[in-house]
Order: C-alpha cells, then structure tokens, then sequence
C-alpha cells in the first residue's frame, strides 16, 4: 500500500501546509527580534569597547610624544650622553631627571614605569609604580638581549613583555647610548573594561594577542578564551555567535584590534543574560513549535477518531473477505454517514457469501468432470500401444512371449479395473510401471532396461494412478527413437523435509530419468515455461500437460513438475513433486480436495 496515498497521509499533509506558513512567521518574527535585541546589544557594546580603544591609543600617542620630548629635548638626558659615570655631575643629572620622572609618572595615570637606561655603563634611572628590583632587572635582561633592535626607533612601535607573571606594554627610544622607555601593564589598561558589565553574567573581557594568548587578568574561562581566539578578522557583522559545548551556552564575541600594540580587545556577552529582559520573546522561540505538534496532536487524534479509525475498520473487513473470511460482520458506528455504508457492506457480504457457495458446489462438480474426463484420456493412448505390441509379436509367432506379455497386461487392465479410487499406493502404481515396462521388454528384447529405487517407508503413499506410467512412456516414445545401444530407465522416489517458519513440511519427489536424446534446448525452455499450448499437436505432450493439470487440481500450487537434460548422459529427466500424504491420511485427504485445488 502506498502510504503517501492514503486518507492519513493527505489529511496530516493538508493541516501542515496550511498551519506551517503559519509557524514559520511567528517563528522568522522572533527570531527576527532576538537578533535585532543582539545586534542592538552587541553594537553599544562594541561602540562602548571601541570608544574605550580609541582613548588608550590616544594616551598611547601622548605617551609616544613624551617619550620623544624626553628623548629629544630635554638637556639632563642630552648632557648625560657625554658626563663621565660615576662623577659629582652625572649623579646629579641622574637625581634631576629621576625628580622629572616622578613628576611625569603622577601626570600619565596608566603607566607603570618610565626609565632611562646607559648602554654603555649599565646604568639605569627608574621611576615605578611596582616593584623596583623585578623592574630594574627585567629593563637590563631585554635592552642586553636587544642592543641594535631597530624596532624600537619606530614611533608608535609598543612591544609585548613579560613582567613576572603580568604582561606589559613596552615603548623604547634609542639614543646613542641612553634608551629611555616605558611600559604600561595589561591589567590596567583591562581595568576599566568592567563597565561593560559582563563578568557577573557568566562573561568576561579581556586583552589578547594577535597570536591568542591573555595579556591581561580574566575571568573567562579555558574554552571561552579558545573561542575568542579563533575569532577571524575583520568581521563583516559587529558580533560573532559562538557556543561553549561544555556548558551549552551562547554567547556573543565582540573583538577591536588596537592600533598602538599588537593586541586585540575581546568581550564575551552571554546571550541568556541579553535576553534577560526579553522573557516573552525567548520563551515563544520554544513555545511556537511546541505549540505546533501540540496543535497538529489533537488534530490528528480528532480526524483518527471520526474519519480514520472508521475507514481502517471498513478496510480491515475488505482485508478480511480477500482472505476468504465471509463470517465478517463490521460493527455498527456513531457518524451517520459510516453506519449507512457499514450496514451496507454487512448486507452485501452475506448476499455474496450465499452466491459464492452455490457457485463452489458447481465448480466442485465441473471440476469432477475434468477430473474423470483427463484420467479417462490417458487409458486409450496406452492401450493402442499395447495392441500394436501384440500384432507385432503375433505377426512373428513368438507364443512363449505373448503368453509373458499376456499375463503383464492381464496384471495392467486389473490394475485400471480395480482402481476406482482417485489415489493409489506409491508401491501399486510402481508396480503397475514394472508391468508396463516388462511389456516394453519384451517388445524390444535387449534394447531396454529398467531400475526401480522405492524404500519401504514410501511404499505407502499415495499419488494419482497412471501419473508415472505417462512420464515413462513419454520418455520411450521420445528418448528411444534409433537407438543402438541399451536404453536405460531409472525410477527414483525419495522424501525431502522442509522446514518453513519452524513448520516440517514433507514432499515425496518422483525422478524419470532415461540415457536418451534427452530434450531438445527450445523445447526445454518452453517446457519450463508451461508454454504447453505450442507443443500440444506432438505425441506425449498432451500426456505431461494431463499429468500437470491432474496434479494440480488435486494438490494445488504444492504440485511441481520439474524437467531438465543430464549432462552426463545426455538423456531426460522429469520430477514430479507432490505433497507426502500417506493411506492413513488419505480419507482426511479427500474431504479437503475442493479447498486444495480451488
């Protein structure tokens, strides 16, 4: 059956297409307003993140200029190019420019410390807000590591350094042997990012290489700094979506690059804590579909119970009347119109279960007819054989044989006379053959032979009479034709069990089986094919399709025969296949005919 055609498949289909357009614009509506709410909240904050850059690149321009006054400018560092270290007056240039450092560290608020190094005599002026040692040592490690970096002439080239376990800002001018510098450490420049409000929320800010590595102090966590960190650049949209799979949380990335230091300013906003005020909309995000298949259930149980269950009962009444089963009587429905039509089917099974029986009764009785009428149609072709084969031997005045051939037929015709009876004993109709073929015998002395292979358990069975003799003798007529050598009949009856859906099901198999020319290819084929009507005129033909059409009738589809050449010998080999139904059963046998052959 195909479902897409049925009642239920087209009803479900129309309710769908009419309530999804439906379901896609509340849905595309919220969607649409949840992503304005992000676009909304990710652009204030990336113009609050942006406006706070542009400040610290402003200080970071002033802080440049600073640097190259000092650098430039101011006479204590000039002179101290040229004093001798260690004298009256190179100490007191040092304490000048260490009060003017002083006085400058109070005025630029973000730095840290401001330095002025002697190349040549490793001497260093310091000025900090940290640690003076740590500092001190970190100046002369990186200056000594560094002695012709030209980056640091550059204007505006800040470098990242380590300081302990903070990283800082680094800005350096070169002067002859004096390097005067500062830095500004990470954290407190990532100080201020706290107005954006994120950390409480389950987000965080925070500074980050180029290379993604944290510059500054965060409380992001592991997978959230990864996510930032793999975040392209530049984006065409304020805000990335990205989601922690660890805690199945999303959350939206806004990133600035600085222009001043090679780093980049990262806020991670979580989208539960956007939406917060929006409850409305986050819940009809989930409700919209859920509502949908709640809508489209009760639908569905609504048309299953007036029209679907309905439909189904009438249909399983139809199932059950092509398996034969006309006791069928639906019960009566609730709807108007479905008792009408149940009540009608009802009336209409009973009318036609009483035509189809008076109908049987005469099927059963043409059937019989037929039945009678091919069996009959077997005797005359053998007896006209075994007429010629009397002439034949009266003709040559051989007595001796013709006294033999007598007492064969004479057990023959008793075998016809005797046997009203549809079915015979396997053990009587094989010795009904072993006559038949002793009459052959002696009609054609050394030029035929015969091997019978029946066990003792088969010998009961019961098969239709004269249905082996017509495969021999239709192997005769056609397999014996201008022969010189022997020709050699083998009868073989055997027992094969079946087992079909753990149900033993016995078949007896019948082989006639002759060294003959065996079946000509074309004929083989169409043989196989039960293509019989193209071959009916030839002599024994009209004989195999008897045998078929006798079996049939009496046992149904279970009957087979089977035909095939022997590659070996090059004869013929016919089987017959029929249900193993022994004489005990046989009277249980007949009562079911009718049923078997219908």
């Amino acid at each position: 059956m195909n479902w897409r055609k049925s009642l239920t498949f087209k009803f479900v289909a129309g309710f769908v297409i009419i309530i999804s357009p439906l379901i896609i614009f509340l849905y595309y509506n919220n969607h649409y307003a949840i992503t304005v709410v992000r676009e909304q909240v990710s652009g204030a904050n990336r113009n609050l993140l942006a406006d706070y850059v542009k400040q610290v690149d402003k200080q970071m321009k002033e802080i440049n200029n600073y640097l190259n006054l000092v650098n430039d400018r101011e006479p204590d560092v000039n002179l101290l190019n040229f004093m001798e270290y260690g004298t009256d007056d190179y100490m007191l240039t040092k304490q000048k420019i260490f009060t003017r450092f002083q006085v400058d560290l109070g005025y630029f608020q973000v730095i840290d410390t401001i330095f002025l190094y002697n190349i040549k005599d490793k001497d260093i002026v310091l000025n900090t807000r940290s640690d003076y040692y740590l500092n001190e040592k970190v100046i002369a490690d990186y200056i000594e590591a560094h002695p012709k970096d030209d980056e640091m002439q550059k204007i505006g080239s800040w470098q990242l350094i380590k300081v302990g376990d903070e990283t800082a800002f680094l800005k350096l001018i070169r002067n002859n042997n004096l390097v005067v510098g500062c830095w500004i450490k990470a954290n407190t420049v990532a100080e201020p990012l706290k107005f954006l409000d994120v950390e409480n929320s389950g987000g965080g800010a925070a500074l980050m290489s180029l290379d993604g590595e944290v510059a500054s102090g965060t409380k992001l966590t592991e997978q959230q700094i990864a996510m930032a960190a793999k975040m392209p650049e530049p984006q065409a949209k304020p805000y990335q979506s990205v989601t922690d799979y660890t805690n199945e949380l999303s959350y939206l990335l806004v990133a600035i690059p600085a222009t001043m230091v090679p780093i980049k300013y990262v806020v991670l906003i979580p989208e539960a804590s956007m939406l917060r005020n929006l409850p409305f909309f986050r819940l009809a995000i989930y409700m919209i579909p859920l509502g949908g298949l709640l809508i489209l259930s009760f639908y569905f149980i609504f048309v299953r119970k007036v029209l679907l269950t309905p439909m189904k009962k009438l249909i399983r009444g139809m199932q059950r009347i092509t398996r034969g089963d006309w006791d069928v009587q639906l019960e009566p429905d609730n709807t108007t119109e479905f008792a009408f039509v149940i009540r009608t089917f009802n009336n209409m099974v009973g009318e036609i279960s009483n035509l189809k029986i008076d109908i049987y009764e005469q099927q059963l009785l043409t059937k019989e007819a037929e039945f009678k009428h091919l069996q009959v149609q077997i005797k005359p072709h053998f007896y006209l054989n075994t007429l010629n084969i009397i002439t034949s031997l009266a003709a040559t005045k051989q007595y001796d044989v013709i006294q033999k051939m007598a007492r064969y037929l004479a057990e023959y015709f008793r075998f016809n006379i005797t046997t009203s009876r549809r079915t015979v004993t396997m053990e009587a109709e094989i010795r009904h053959i072993q006559n038949y073929l002793e009459i052959q015998k002696l009609r054609f002395p050394g030029k035929l032979t015969y091997e019978i292979n029946l066990p003792d358990e088969l010998g009961h069975c019961s098969i239709l009479p004269l249905t082996i003799q017509t495969l021999v003798e239709n192997s005769i007529i056609h397999g014996f034709m201008n022969r010189r050598e022997l020709f050699m009949i083998k009868i073989e009856v055997r027992e094969v069990v079946l087992v079909k859906d753990g149900v033993e099901a016995k078949t007896i198999w019948v082989q006639v089986k002759d060294n003959g020319i065996g079946f000509k290819p074309e004929i083989l084929d169409k043989l196989r094919m039960n293509r019989w009507h193209e071959h009916a005129g030839e002599e024994g033909h009209l004989g195999l399709q008897n045998v078929l059409l006798r079996l049939q009738m009496r046992y149904g589809d279970r009957a087979q025969l089977v035909f095939s050449n022997d590659e070996a010998d090059k004869g013929a080999t016919v089987q017959i296949a029929i249900p193993a139904i022994y004489v005990e059963d046989e009277a249980e046998m007949n009562d079911d005919i009718p049923d078997i052959g219908r």
